[in-house]
């Protein structure tokens, strides 16, 4: 196990090195103080995905297979630091980082390499909007057990995140699918009534549709920080019946 976490200490060591390397060409993050403030990020990532798997209600530690969907990825954060803890926690995962700024999304390429024998995948386009070869390298041949979709910087309500999803999902599964959908908000926001309906995220038991499938929606939630530095998380899930 020690081995495993060497090797993913060295993957996020080569990913800072690159940020820093394209930062002043690209605009990654911000240039001022930009080694001080990956850290902080990268440590903000890190922190939002072990709040997540210790107050995880859907399975995802135990997941069968995974896939995984950093929507508006810019820079990577969280998708390359959550990629990178998942593998090393043995996660069966494929990851797809989606990101419609070309300069940005060359970045994300550059950054695939790094992640060794479990492929990062990198579609430059807008979810939802994805060719049609993307999607089939994407796609692998069987229908995962949980699904993960988190968005940082990306303002996108339920609707438009459920119908990104429905191209991904048009083939039969004999197995229900857990899907979450984790949104990075300031450390003191609340779960209200507003937050729900500004999101789009149903009530607890609502049916509804991604293309062709069903899906029971779970509700809603707020997953509070430890300390005022780190992120909260806004929490939509949702189960997938087979089919």
């Amino acid at each position: 196990m020690s081995g495993v976490k060497g090797d993913r200490g060295k993957i996020l060591e080569g990913y800072r090195k690159l940020i820093l390397r394209w930062n002043p060409q690209i605009n990654l993050i911000s240039r001022q103080n930009p080694a001080n403030l990956l850290g902080t990020l990268i440590g903000q990532c890190r922190e939002a995905w072990d709040l997540l798997v210790t107050e995880d209600t859907s399975g995802l530690g135990d997941a069968s297979g995974l896939w995984y969907f950093d929507l508006g990825s810019g820079s990577g954060l969280p998708g390359v630091v959550w990629h990178n803890q998942m593998v090393g926690a043995g996660l069966p995962v494929r990851t797809l980082l989606v990101e419609p700024r070309e300069k940005r999304a060359w970045f994300l390429e550059r950054v695939s390499h790094l992640a060794g024998p479990e492929p990062i995948l990198v579609a430059a386009g807008r979810w939802g909007e994805l060719r049609g070869d993307i999607l089939a390298a994407a796609i692998p041949e069987a229908l995962p057990s949980h699904i993960l979709i988190s968005l940082k910087a990306l303002r996108l309500a339920d609707s438009a995140v459920l119908a990104g999803l429905a191209p991904f999902l048009e083939r039969e599964s004999e197995h229900d699918i857990a899907l979450s959908v984790a949104r990075f908000y300031p450390s003191d926001q609340e779960w209200t009534p507003e937050l729900a309906k500004d999101l789009e995220i149903p009530t607890a038991g609502l049916e509804l549709r991604a293309g062709s499938r069903l899906l029971l929606a779970r509700g809603g939630r707020v997953l509070s920080p430890r300390t005022p530095r780190e992120a909260s998380l806004v929490i939509s899930e949702y189960l997938i019946p087979a089919s």
